[in-house]
């Protein structure tokens, strides 16, 4: 039996399979494969809009203005949010539940 043979058959479907995976690879990364890894590596607090908007917000919990932290919506990263956002992570004792916005 010839192993030299046996050897270049299984060297050649090796091959054969990692070029796949990278074919797919490839593909996943054409495909939008970085928009989700940029938005998974791309926390919401890491933007100067939303440390803005978070020293703003508390800002106005500290002046207990509620208009501003209950009624004000701004723009981060294309998101309307209020200040009663969680993502924000401002503790405010401030009660926006029977606050009516104009």
């Amino acid at each position: 039996m010839n192993t030299k043979a046996i050897e270049l058959a299984i060297s050649t479907l090796i091959l054969i399979v990692l070029g796949v995976l990278v074919l797919i690879g490839l593909t996943y990364v054409l495909t939008n494969g970085f928009e989700t890894l940029k938005s998974s590596s791309e926390p919401f607090l890491d933007t100067t809009q939303s440390s803005s908007v978070k020293q703003a917000c508390s800002l106005a919990c500290s002046n207990e203005d509620k208009l501003t932290f209950c009624c004000e919506e701004y723009d981060v990263d294309e998101l309307k949010i209020k200040c009663t956002d969680k993502r924000l992570e401002i503790s405010c004792q401030l009660n926006c539940e029977d606050f009516a916005c104009d």
